[in-house]
């Protein structure tokens, strides 16, 4: 390894631990944003921007309908209630970098970025793994407690302070385990290499079904379910067993855990905030903080009140419109489809986006937003969809190709 490829193993080694695992580090979003700024997006966005230059019109022609989306969401925040454009040019200038960067670096350090991909994930397993041990070990909280509770906050020491909630926990690691078996299927194969997915798995697997989130669960069941049905290999229906194994044991120890919140007012929510989409269907009413409280009668007869509808289709519609959502969906649905007739490893990050998009459905917040929890849910997925589309033909999975 060279000098500079080892400058930028140890530079994405970096991004990726923060990537999945900054936050349950940082106790504040904002800084863990303005140390990726530092860390990350400016010298990524300088690297893909010298990549890019010598075909810069190809690189247009490739992400035509992200761009496109890009622009109108910026866009809209102007025609908002409240607008925010700085947070939406944050949001434009990340979501752009993530995806030209990927593009550039399959290109020109494939294994470098899958090494340090499926190191960031392991960190981040690791880091989760605290968290689950503090929780229940030094806060002392009994194991039919949801892991992280209702909001609160535990300062174990000088570095350890558990303040993530469930919601931000679950979307922030449902879809790690599939990146890491992704990661590992494009490095050379040693002992280590393929332990290391199955051990980031289990340590995940332990913490989100801490996270007692129903919604992850079935998420989980969608993109292992996707593996086998795409590849038609039968050794992929071993994660589906497990799934099955882990649901039914859940029903038979705790039961409660999946059957004592009912819908939790899903469908009146979304009931309610198709009213509001209604008012402005086809351009949105444009992206703004946040959207008017949605106002129900739950389930036992008392009103409740919520911010969001719990559904990341439903806020695209709300702030973006039919427009935004037809927009959103061409930015990868073009890339899934390519990756149904080529390349057997491309059915991972499929099974990734199955997964992320299948949380979203229950519990999305904000469509358009610098990098956030939801991002392994969302854009990280499509964007190493997108990127490993345009991989070089003919590129031997494992080389790489100098700049």
């Amino acid at each position: 390894m060279s000098r500079r490829e080892k400058i930028i193993f140890t530079w994405l080694t970096v991004t990726f631990c923060l990537f999945f695992a900054g936050l349950l580090i940082f106790d504040r979003r904002p800084r863990l944003l303005n140390v990726l700024d530092i860390v990350f997006f400016a010298p990524a966005f300088i690297y893909a921007v010298r990549f890019h230059s010598r075909d810069f019109s190809g690189f247009l022609k490739r992400n035509f309908w992200l761009i496109l989306f890009l622009f109108f969401a910026s866009c809209s925040t102007f025609f908002a209630s409240e607008p925010n454009p700085s947070r939406f040019f944050r949001a434009f200038f990340h979501i752009l970098t993530l995806f030209a960067f990927v593009q550039a670096i399959l290109r020109t350090h494939e294994t470098i970025f899958w090494r340090s991909l499926l190191i960031g994930i392991l960190f981040g397993a690791l880091v989760a793994m605290i968290d689950f041990y503090c929780y229940y070990f030094v806060v002392d909280r009994p194991f039919t407690d949801q892991l992280y509770g209702k909001y609160e906050t535990f300062h174990i020491n000088k570095l350890i302070t558990l303040s993530t909630n469930q919601l931000h926990a679950s979307m922030y690691f449902v879809t790690l385990p599939f990146f890491a078996f992704f990661a590992a299927s494009r490095l050379p194969q040693s002992v280590t290499v393929r332990l290391a997915p199955y051990a980031a798995s289990v340590m995940i697997a332990i913490y989100l079904i801490a996270n007692q989130r129903r919604s992850t669960l079935v998420a989980l069941f969608v993109g292992s379910l996707v593996l086998p049905v795409l590849t038609l290999r039968k050794k992929l229906v071993v994660p589906v067993l497990a799934m099955i194994v882990v649901i039914v044991a859940i029903l038979l120890v705790n039961p409660e855990m999946i059957t004592d919140r009912g819908s939790s007012s899903r469908f009146a929510i979304w009931t309610e905030t198709w009213h509001s989409i209604a008012e402005r269907p086809v351009l949105g009413h444009g992206m703004a903080g946040e959207m008017p409280d949605i106002h129900i009668v739950s389930s036992d007869g008392k009103p409740a009140v919520f911010s969001h509808p719990h559904n990341y289709y439903l806020s695209l519609l709300y702030y973006l419109g039919v427009a935004g959502l037809v927009l959103w969906t061409l930015i990868w649905f073009p890339s899934a489809l390519h990756s149904l007739s080529h390349r057997d490893t491309a059915h991972w990050p499929l099974a990734a986006l199955a997964t992320g998009l299948t949380a979203v459905f229950f519990d999305g917040v904000h469509p358009f937003t610098p990098f956030m929890y939801n991002w392994p849910s969302v854009w990280i997925p499509m964007a190493l969809l997108v990127g490993f589309r345009y991989i070089k033909p003919g590129l031997p999975p494992h080389a790489t190709e100098n700049t």
